[in-house]
């Protein structure tokens, strides 16, 4: 057993020297290679050089015209969410097919288009969403269980919620900054659909006879007030911690009128805010503003160059390893 363990520790160090070794090798091998490559591109630099000039030349030369980018909001109003989201989509499909029939009927230039596409996303309000369905946590849990997306933002904007929302982001691609004046013609094709034009027609008919109604039973309610005060001596029979009064001759619950009379107040309020705003089913709640689009498109110049160069280089590496394959191949007579 003492003969036999110093040969197997011998053994091991052996092993270490050759693994170490190894690595050695394959640390100068790739020291070499790089060595080389460096070698080759001052050999080359010229060639290198001519390939960023040329590169950058025509890049600059290939370069597009710059994109710009209109982000707006929008209010809709008279619950025309899902109407409008159809007009805007409907919109963009006759961008992309170049419908020139629709885009002269819009307003556009059919030589010179400078809408280039549109797309519209909710502006989200989750608390206000909740309000408004008015639905309990568990039924509101109950209802994001059935919908199949993969992260908030993309779940409150689904089509399941955005019909909720007033407020929106119109984005639109123009193709120059001075084309921010054309947005107005989006706007305009929106609100002339037929469809949407009648519904506008109604709600404002409605609100204007809704705000007529409420105003005639405020009077109502002040000259039924006034009436009761007239007849009976308020002042002495309504206590001093409460406004209630019940006169069992003609069943008046006063407190109730005045309660009445203010919810009719707070929603005519509500109604004659809501009618400024209301003049079409869409209206810009913000100021149009442009910015330029950047891409990769955009800077050919630069990427341009460094194509050409790597190609170069790709090229020159295959080479190197072609030649130093068939140098091996040939030092072992294989092609004899």
């Amino acid at each position: 057993m003492s003969a036999s363990q110093p040969a197997s520790n011998a053994d091991q160090e052996m092993d270490l020297t050759d693994v170490f070794a190894l690595f050695q090798r394959i640390f100068y091998k790739c020291l070499a290679l790089c060595f080389k490559a460096i070698d080759f591109i001052f050999k080359f630099w010229w060639i290198i050089l001519l390939l960023i000039i040329a590169g950058a030349t025509l890049g600059y030369f290939t370069k597009g015209e710059p994109k710009y980018e209109s982000s707006i909001i929008i209010q809709t109003n008279f619950d025309s969410q899902s109407y409008v989201y159809n007009a805007i989509k409907q919109f963009d499909d006759n961008l992309s097919e170049k419908d020139a029939e629709f885009i002269t009927a819009t307003g556009l230039d059919i030589e010179n288009p400078t809408i280039m596409g549109l797309e519209i996303s909710p502006v989200i309000d989750v608390m206000g969403l909740v309000g408004e369905l008015k639905v309990s946590d568990r039924n509101f849990t109950a209802i994001l269980k059935e919908l199949d997306v993969d992260e908030d933002t993309e779940l409150f904007a689904s089509n399941r919620f955005y019909s909720n929302y007033k407020y929106h982001t119109l984005t639109v691609s123009l193709s120059n900054e001075n084309a921010k004046k054309d947005i107005n013609k989006i706007i305009a094709y929106i609100n002339n659909q037929p469809y949407i034009a009648k519904i506008k027609s109604g709600m404002i008919n409605n609100m204007k006879d809704r705000i007529d109604k409420n105003e005639k039973i405020i009077e109502q309610s002040d000259l039924l007030i006034s009436s009761y005060a007239k007849s009976a001596d308020v002042s002495s029979e309504i206590a001093s911690d409460e406004l209630s009064f019940f006169n069992n001759q003609n069943n008046l619950n006063l407190n109730g009128v005045l309660a009445f009379k203010n919810t009719i107040i707070t929603e005519t309020e509500e109604l004659k805010n809501n009618f400024i705003t209301a003049s079409e089913a869409v209206v810009v709640a913000s100021d149009i503003q442009t910015a330029k689009v950047s891409s990769l498109k955009d800077k050919k110049e630069i990427l341009y160059p460094i194509f050409f160069v790597f190609i170069f280089l790709f090229l020159a590496g295959i080479r190197f390893t072609y030649t130093s394959l068939r140098k091996e191949v040939e030092a072992q007579n294989l092609l004899d």
